[in-house]
């Protein structure tokens, strides 16, 4: 990267930074918050379990994806953040900065969830589009008030995030695909099927596997499998009544959090194993195992074969 655009990043954060008062810290701490992994964790499951099933394996699946490619990236790109002997540094950060993996998967992620639901919610898409945009930037600005990143990760994070956007809708098909789609189910469900739930993650793994590219990775190798599990043998199903679905949320989320937080602190002999094991059950209980103990706990029904969602 030229030094002339870094010269500029670190004057656009210094300019932004000059308003900076203990308020506006905490804004910008909550709204990079939106696009750190514990938000994830919450959110996600919280849609998948209680919402909208499809939608939350959809968010899931991207949000993964997104992460090992960022991840990747980075790795490839090397390109260095605002140093602190220029700038104020409000957060840690461990590895490189292009593209701003927090403006990427906002792209991605709140990029998908307005389309979907300007197919599921009566009102037409515009309505999702611009409260989601406004996130997108929330998120990304806040990135420049904690000095994280220079204003050209942020636009190579929106970018390779639309790419992945444009490409996940044109596999879906689509908006001409939407009223037509069937009931979200692997492609593959046989012995192929298995086998490659298993290869894809591994393959990941072994392509990359540093930081929040291994965390992606390994819960893809949880959440594959789960998947075809849960299709043919659980086929949970999300409708309920609220106080059911609140329940559904105050049983998984604490298993999940313990999963989380348990094996993230196993430190000395063994830690990578428990790392890898940590988001290998951490994205099995989300995506078959919670659904199986809502199911036999009567929290939930199962799917039938006419239901997509």
């Amino acid at each position: 990267m030229t030094p002339t655009l870094e010269a500029w990043g670190l004057e656009l954060i210094a300019a932004l930074q000059s308003i900076r008062t203990p308020v506006v810290d905490a804004l910008a701490h909550g709204a990079s918050f939106l696009g750190d992994e514990p938000f994830y964790l919450v959110a996600l499951p919280l849609v998948y379990w209680a919402l909208h099933r499809r939608l939350g394996l959809e968010l899931v699946l991207l949000l993964l994806v997104s992460t090992w490619l960022n991840s990747w990236l980075k790795e490839l790109l090397d390109l260095p953040r605002p140093s602190p002997d220029h700038v104020a540094v409000l957060a840690r950060e461990d590895f490189g900065g292009v593209p701003s993996g927090h403006a990427q998967n906002a792209v991605v992620i709140w990029g998908w969830l307005a389309w979907r639901l300007g197919e599921l919610v009566p009102g037409g898409r515009l309505r999702w589009l611009l409260p989601a945009g406004g996130v997108v930037l929330a998120i990304s600005v806040s990135r420049l008030l904690l000095g994280v990143h220079f204003p050209h990760d942020l636009v190579a994070g929106w970018f390779v995030g639309a790419l992945l956007l444009a490409a996940t809708l044109w596999v879906m098909g689509g908006p001409e695909a939407a009223p037509g789609r069937t009931e979200g189910r692997p492609g593959f469900t046989g012995g192929t099927g298995a086998a490659l739930t298993v290869a894809l993650p591994i393959l990941l793994l072994g392509v990359h596997s540093e930081g929040t590219g291994f965390a992606a990775a390994a819960t893809l190798l949880g959440v594959l499998p789960a998947l075809l599990v849960e299709h043919r043998s659980v086929r949970f199903h999300h409708r309920g009544p609220p106080r059911q679905r609140l329940l559904r949320v105050a049983v998984g989320l604490p298993v999940a959090g313990a999963i989380w937080l348990g094996l993230g602190a196993w430190t000395g002999a063994g830690a990578a194993m428990a790392d890898l094991l940590r988001y290998v059950l951490l994205g099995g209980w989300i995506v078959v195992l919670a659904p199986l103990l809502f199911v036999h706990l009567g929290m939930a029904g199962r799917r039938g074969p006419a239901d997509a969602g």
